[in-house]
């Protein structure tokens, strides 16, 4: 099942898309620049890849439909929390999943534009993300190696003691395993057991899951549930 998800502040406010678009735009450009050499012509010098950028167009229903992914919401609250994040410059999460491809990593919003649509309150936007790369600087600090052997270099090197290393106990934990029901899916079971759906990366790794299979898991099927997600409860 095909979804769209943003998310900021470690998931702490976001929300899922209503009505998925009728496509998603994926943009990648590459840098390099032209230049004119006597006798040769025009040459182009390659240069890293420019950031990639996704946009959309959908709508914001202006009452609770049956074919809405998500319970009603007024499009305010959306459009606000979208200017929300604009403002203040918020970097979100964008995640993309149910499609021919996915992604789940974090962006910032380029631009949204909503406009009204005569004949219905329905409220029309358009929106555009750009991949957020961190960065920043590291102070270097110098060390200056001391070529005078310390005592306890001198000790090591008259007499070297070997210590025996006793067996490690085996505290590989066996993953439990979950069966799925009508209506699930990996984002509802990674919801359920860690508060945040886009953790479901971890369950399909675990499963063996390809990205063909998540929108046709059969009722029944046995997932295996990451250790460390059952050890937080």
């Amino acid at each position: 099942m095909i979804g769209i998800y943003l998310s900021a502040n470690n998931d702490k406010e976001g929300f899922r898309i209503p009505v998925n678009p009728p496509e998603l735009s994926f943009k990648q450009d590459a840098d390099g620049e032209e230049f004119s050499v006597a006798k040769i012509g025009a040459v182009k010098v390659p240069k890293p890849m420019k950031l990639p950028e996704f946009s959309f167009s959908s709508y914001f229903p202006s009452q609770d439909t049956h074919y809405a992914e998500t319970q009603f919401v007024e499009p305010k609250k959306y459009i606000d929390q979208i200017k929300k994040w604009m403002a203040e410059e918020t970097v979100i999460r964008f995640v993309y999943v149910g499609g021919s491809f996915s992604v789940n990593d974090l962006f910032t919003i380029e631009s949204f534009e909503v406009k009204d649509q005569f004949g219905t309150s329905d409220v029309d936007y358009t929106i555009s993300f750009k991949k957020y790369v961190p960065f920043g600087f590291k102070k270097m600090e110098l060390v200056k190696k001391s070529t005078t052997p310390t005592v306890s270099a001198k000790k090591k090197a008259v007499k070297q003691v070997v210590k025996k290393e006793t067996p490690r106990e085996n505290t590989k934990q066996i993953p439990q395993t979950y069966s799925l029901v009508k209506g699930d899916s990996l984002w509802k079971i990674a919801q359920k057991y860690t508060g945040n759906g886009a953790n479901y990366k971890a369950l399909q790794s675990l499963n063996g899951i390809k990205d063909s299979e998540l929108r046709k898991l059969p009722i029944g099927l046995k997932v295996k549930i990451p250790p460390e997600w059952t050890a937080k409860k």
